[in-house]
Formats: structure tokens, sequence, C-alpha cells
């Protein structure tokens, strides 16, 4: 099990460029997000070795790290180290565009009570699931109650808003919280009418439940009179005239024009969507449910759930969310396919720990851990979210709520007017079914391509030993004599290792180039009859993290025993006290041993030989 403790925050925060590199902290429900004054200082490589990352990325104006479930202990670690970085805000910060900036800003806005949006939605489906089963009565105090825990939330999603756009806009929080208290507050009073008429004018008032682009612009607005105020209010008044001003005057412009405004134009992306779906639900629900992980492994998805929210409060209804519950279930049923495919139990048990977080619907695992890194999966997981797309599309189904993270207990909500629970499981269950189906069918295939290329590799070799090349000049010794129980143990299987005379490091037999690690310290190579070698250069080197290395060659580049794969700075292995000992280690269990031919023997000359007869 990864330790989560205070060393690993440090790392972190290094690796970041610092504590005085992060301008902001925010997470979600698998990633850190960081804001940072320069991204180039960044220690990518040391990053995504840590054992805890699964993968990093500079997207939407913030460098994200996905973490998975122990992303919030990491964050709280890292919090405790920073502090409250206040005194950093008006240093230069790296310019970035407005897209990214604008894609930062809700990200920030939102991702804070991610979890208590997700929460509210499982009551709200959970509701409705009770009414159609006739469980309770309509007024029974159960039913009241759950109701008003999951409605509350979005009625009074405003508040929410209120507090993370005061942290993001350097605005008073509790000013904010006022300011978007004022906007609800018609909604509770009975007496107060739907609108007021100013003159010519009619101003509406009780539009602001669950308004999210008219808090974030009165917010927004709050931030800049704070300041000015601040500047014209001596200092000894400020305490009680700054907020005074400032709820008052930006009151009064947001009910008056920001709120109708901003209302206005939600009301127009709403009908834009809406035109856009119509044109041809099945298409755009195929499109959107196919590309909708995209958006997610850029992290980007921000940009486009408020707009489900917007629909909800618009329309009474969203489709968008309902298309991208597909695309979950589409990586969902991918990486279940990879369970009954994986060939290493290691793999499969990462596979059935990601189908898990899949199902409650946390994707990432399921992406960096499997999907994305066997390819196939994940385009095997995109086709199924296009069918379960289309299928959403053509059949009309709507979201009767917000539900920014969409699992089997929020199903409830697709129950509404126009559309049924069944639709939605029909939908999803189709981009499961295929996702799954795929997976099996194409990852059964790849492994009988391997299985046929081992075999005929044993026919073909078992007569004729295959000989390995020492990789560099130096004093050649059995594995068993390695200073490492792991490898001397045969642990990660047998070969040879060589005691190097210099730092010029060649492949010990033809073949290609199959992965280089980050920290340059191991290359993996695969031969023409499918067998692979991992070249290790030296003991516990990875703590350098690439010091003293020099790779010369690139992932699948083709290579022979006079390629030179690498360069070591032997000196810098002294100085650090590591182990220089090159190890050839082949990760297949043979029948036969490899013999090795020991004692001193210079680059490209033959000293190991084996033959193919692989045990089941």
């Amino acid at each position: 099990m990864i330790k989560v403790d205070k060393e690993m925050a440090q790392d972190i925060i290094s690796a970041v460029g610092g504590k005085e590199n992060i301008l902001a902290l925010t997470h979600c429900v698998t990633r850190l997000r960081f804001i940072l004054k320069d991204t180039s200082k960044v220690k990518q490589e040391e990053i995504e070795t840590m054992p805890i990352v699964m993968t990093a990325l500079n997207t939407g104006g913030q460098y994200q790290i996905v973490i998975g479930s122990k992303v919030t202990a990491v964050y709280d670690l890292i919090m405790a180290e920073i502090g409250e970085q206040t005194s950093i805000s008006n240093e230069p910060i790296e310019k970035k565009k407005f897209s990214d900036r604008l894609l930062s800003t809700i990200s920030a806005i939102f991702t804070p009570y991610i979890n208590i949006l997700a929460t509210a939605g499982i009551l709200k489906g959970l509701v409705i699931l009770l009414q159609m089963l006739n469980v309770f009565d309509e007024n029974a105090f159960v039913l009241v109650v759950i109701n008003a825990l999951a409605s509350g939330v979005f009625t009074m999603l405003p508040i929410f808003i209120a507090i993370t756009g005061a942290e993001k806009f350097k605005s008073n929080k509790f000013v904010a919280v006022a300011l978007a208290a004022a906007m609800i507050y018609p909604l509770t009073a009975s007496d107060l009418p739907a609108n007021l008429h100013l003159g010519a004018l009619s101003i509406p008032l009780k539009i602001y439940g669950g308004a999210v682009l008219p808090t974030i612009f009165a917010v927004y607005l709050l931030s800049i009179i704070e300041k000015r105020v601040r500047k014209i209010i001596p200092e000894v008044a400020q305490l009680v005239f700054v907020p005074t001003l400032s709820l008052l005057i930006t009151g009064l412009i947001t009910f008056f024009i920001i709120g109708p405004v901003a209302n206005y134009i939600g009301i127009g992306i709403a009908d834009g969507y809406t035109w856009l779906y119509n044109l041809s639900p099945m298409i755009s629900g195929a499109i959107l449910a196919g590309v909708g992980q995209f958006f997610v492994i850029f992290g980007i998805h921000w940009g486009i759930i408020p707009l489900g929210q917007i629909n909800v409060q618009v329309m009474g209804y969203d489709t968008i969310m309902a298309m991208f519950m597909s695309a979950v279930f589409g990586q969902f049923g991918a990486v279940v396919g990879t369970i009954f495919t994986s060939k290493n139990p290691d793999e499969r048990q990462i596979s059935i720990s990601a189908a898990i977080s899949a199902l409650f619907g946390i994707t990432e695992p399921a992406l960096y851990g499997v999907n994305v890194k066997k390819k196939y999966p994940f385009i095997a997981g995109c086709i199924g979210a296009a069918i379960g797309g289309g299928l959403t599309g053509l059949l009309g189904v709507k979201l009767y709520g917000f539900a920014p993270v969409l699992n089997v207990f929020m199903l409830g909500m697709f129950n509404g007017p126009h559309s049924k629970v069944i639709y939605e499981i029909i939908a999803i269950s189709a981009a499961f079914i295929v996702a799954a189906i795929l997976t099996i069918i194409w990852g059964m295939h790849k492994n009988d391509v391997e299985l046929t290329i081992e075999s005929s590799s044993n026919l073909a070799k078992s007569s004729e030993p295959m000989s390995l090349h020492n990789p560099v000049e130096g004093k050649v010794i059995p594995i068993t004599e390695v200073n490492d129980p792991v490898f001397s143990g045969k642990v990660m299987g047998d070969g040879f290792a060589v005691q190097p005379a210099n730092g010029k490091i060649f492949s010990p037999f033809d073949g290609v180039v199959t992965s280089i690690f980050p920290t340059k310290h191991a290359i993996t190579i695969k031969a023409s009859n499918g067998v692979e070698v991992l070249l290790h250069m030296g003991i516990d080197t990875v703590a350098l993290q690439g010091e003293g290395f020099e790779i010369l060659v690139s992932e699948n580049q083709e290579v022979t025993p006079k390629t030179q794969l690498a360069s070591i700075d032997l000196g810098v292995l002294k100085k650090q006290e590591k182990d220089n000992t090159i190890i050839i280690v082949f990760p297949e269990n043979f029948n036969d041993e490899i013999n090795v031919k020991t004692g001193y023997a210079l680059q490209n000359e033959k000293v190991a030989q084996f033959k193919f007869n692989i045990s089941e």
C-alpha cells in the first residue's frame, strides 16, 4: 500500500517548483489542481515517477496531478505545508490564454464542493426512485427530509459559488455570501412579486435559485468594487464601511443589470445548445458521449459540465450529462473487459480496483491506470460510449437535475414528464456491453498474436540457442552475484550482469526499444522472436532521477549489438555511492538456465546463450 505522509507532500511541493511557485491549489475527486507562477519550473519526470501519481499534465490554465482516491489526504498534507499563499498574489504570473484562464476559473469555483454536488445528486435520485416505487407517501417525513437535503444544495448553489468565487477573485468571502443570500432571498419571501417595475423596465427577482452565471459575475464585480472602495475609505472606517458600500453598490448593480443580463446569457446558451441538439439528437449524443472522456483526460470537462446546471435552471432538465453518462459507462465496460484479458495478476488487480471507481462515476483510475495505457480499451470505451450516447439522443433521455458525477445511484433523476429511467438504463447498458465485448475480443486477439510469436519462436529456436552480447566492456558475473536480492534471487527473471569498465552501454541483441524509463536508468528491448529483455543500469539508481545518464536511442527504434543505447557518467554514480553494475534480465520463465561465460569481456563479445523452452 502506498504511504501518504508529510515527506510525500514535500516531494510534490518541491517538484512543482517549491512553495513560492504555488499561487493556488484546489482538488477534485481524483486530482490536485495547481495554479503556478511559472510552469517551466515543474519537474515533470520526477512527478510521474512518484508511486502515488497516475499522471500529470498542464491543461486548462492549471497543472494537474492525478492521484486517485487518496487525493484529499495528499491535498490536506500539502496545504499544511504551504499554508495561505496571500503574500505572493501580486507577484508576476505566467501569462495564460483567455481559454485557459476561463477553464481555470470555472474549475476553481466548482471543484472544491464537487463531492457535495454528487451527494445531492444521489439523494435526489433516491427521492425519485422512492416516489416511483410508492415506498412512502408524498408527504412522508423521510421523503420530505431527503428531498430537502438534496434540493437545498442546488437551490442555494449561489452561496457555494460565492464562497469559492470570493477565494478565486480575492474578495471578502462573507460579503460575497451576503450578496448570494440576497439573490436567493426573494424565493423565500412569498410577499415579494416575481418582477419589479422600474419605469418601463421589468426587473425579475425570483430567478436566482441555482443560478450559475449571475452569481459568478456578481462576485467578480464585488471583488472590483471592494478594491475601489478600500482606496477611498480611511483605514479607521474600513471595517464597517467597506463591506457596507461594497454590498450596497454591488447588490444594486447585480439586481438591476448583472443578474438579468447574465440570466439572459444563460437562456441564450441553453437555447443555442437545444437548437444544435435538435438538429439530430442521435448524432449529437453519439459525438458528445464518444469524445466525452477526452475532456476528462485533459482535465477540461469543467468547461462543459456547468452547462448542464444552466440547462436545468433555464429549462428544468438537461441532456448533456445524460449523454456523458454513456461516456462514463463506456470506459467502465472497457476496464471490466481488461479484467478478463489481463495475463498479469497485478494488472488484473489494478483493473478490478479501477472498475469499482468507474462504477461510482470516477473514471480517472480506469483511464490513466489501464485504458489509456493499453490504448485499445480506451478506443473500445469510446466506441461503446458513442453507441450509448446515440441511443440517449434517439430515446430523448433527459436528466431532471444537476449531476456532475454520474453513477447508477442517480438513475432516478432520469425519470420525468418526457423521459424514463429505463431509457437511460438501455443506453448505458449498451455502452457498457459494447465496450466490454470489444475490449475482450481485442485483448484476446492481442494475446493470441503474442502467443503465436512465442510458440513459433520456441519451434524455430529450440535447437539453436540465442546468443547474448556483452552490452559494455567489463567483468561478466552471474546474476546470482548481483548485490541486490531482487535480481540475485531471480525474482525479476534469469540473466547476467556486468561490472563496467566504462559508461558506454550497447544493446545485447538485435531488437526494438520498447520503453525507456523516465529516470533513464533502465531500458527494455524486444527481440524479433517476441522475447523481451530489461537492461537495468546500476542499483538503486532510480533515486538519481536521471542524473549521470544520457539516453542515445528512442522508443520503437531498431537496435543491434553495435547500437549504443546510453552513456553513463560513472563518476556521478561513484560520488552518489551507487553500485554501477549493469544487469541484463529476462522477465520470462525458461525451462533451461541461461549459460553465462563469466570473466572479463569486451563490448559486443558473446557472453551468454539460452534456448526458448518457455515454461507454461
